[in-house]
């Protein structure tokens, strides 16, 4: 598990808002394809806005280039459907609890635990269904939206808290265990387009718990034992917490 370590200076909000473009395409990449965002892919200006935010975090851009060289529907639908699939324990399972070992209340807590953030900001966990709220698209989302409002705050304790809700989020869950799923996409599909989106992903994930002075998680964790309660955890069920419109929908104000 991740924890912390002494904290950096950090940025101003206008490097805040340079960390949510990338968080945000960072989500809209590691969602099942969509010929809108396919569409996306295709104007070069997203991608030089993309290269100059990873300059001005000081991340390589050249991760950006390989993620549109790689790039096609054909690429992103194949390792999509083969390393992330449909159901939540696929060869590559991107979502939290697949990485903790924990009884059925432990792990109906985590989730829980997830989405009192979501709510602490506003964000609705009650809208159409699309993903869960440990998937790793939902928890990109969630850190792209919580830093487009620090890069919006004109208020030092809106920035404050916007910042903390960052450090405690990344230290208590995506730090945790995104290192060993990105680690797992490279391993079963290390020519696969998923592999540059984790490779990027890694690399904003790092930069940020650096600014924020949290520890990174291991790249391996063993996934947990599968057994006959998993029926109470569900990915796709009636009552899980959707995000994407109502964070795409927050992003857009603060546009």
């Amino acid at each position: 598990m991740s924890g912390r370590k002494p904290m950096q200076t950090l940025s101003n909000t206008s490097t805040a808002r340079e960390r949510a473009k990338l968080a945000r395409f960072i989500a809209a990449m590691l969602c099942e394809p969509s010929p809108a965002c396919i569409d996306d892919l295709e104007h070069p200006a997203i991608r030089d806005e993309l290269q100059s935010a990873a300059i001005a975090l000081g991340i390589p851009s050249q991760l950006i280039e390989r993620v549109f060289e790689a790039h096609s529907i054909t690429a992103r639908e194949e390792s999509f459907v083969r390393l992330l699939g449909h159901t939540v324990r696929s060869e590559c399972p991107p979502y939290e609890l697949e990485y903790r070992s924990a009884e059925v209340f432990q792990q109906s807590q985590t989730l829980a635990d997830i989405a009192g953030f979501y709510r602490a900001f506003g964000f609705d966990a009650s809208g159409p269904l699309t993903e869960r709220e440990d998937h790793v698209a939902t928890e990109w989302e969630f850190l792209a939206a919580n830093s487009m409002l620090e890069s919006l705050a004109t208020d030092e304790d809106q920035i404050a808290c916007c910042r903390d809700a960052q450090r405690a989020f990344l230290s208590e869950h995506a730090a945790g265990w995104m290192p060993a799923f990105f680690e797992r996409v490279r391993r079963a599909g290390p020519e696969s387009f998923l592999a540059e989106i984790v490779n990027l992903a890694e690399a904003v994930l790092r930069n940020w718990c650096n600014t924020v002075g949290v520890l990174v998680g291991p790249a391996w964790l063993e996934l947990r034992p599968v057994d006959e309660e998993d029926s109470t955890i569900t990915c796709g069920a009636p009552g899980a917490v959707e995000l994407g419109p109502t964070l795409a929908a927050a992003m857009d104000e603060g546009a």
